[in-house]
């Protein structure tokens, strides 16, 4: 299975129960033998404004698992 990033807004500033869905999703996931899942929460973020900052988090999760390229 590919590697899994889950990225949430702050649980205190989401939809009630949103993390929490995406915790708990994320726990299962762990729980049935997934080798590399993540879950990141955006603090001070919202469903709304968390894409533009989250960026860095998914370039980071990428290249940590990417093949480097090979010179030509």
């Amino acid at each position: 299975a590919p590697p899994i990033l889950l990225i949430t807004g702050d649980r205190e500033l989401e939809l009630y129960g949103r993390y929490e869905e995406n915790a708990y999703f994320w726990r299962m996931i762990k729980k049935t033998g997934h080798p590399d899942v993540a879950i990141a929460e955006m603090k001070n973020h919202h469903h709304g404004n968390m894409p533009i900052p989250s960026f860095p988090l998914l370039l980071e999760f990428v290249r940590g698992r990417s093949i480097p390229r090979k010179e030509k």
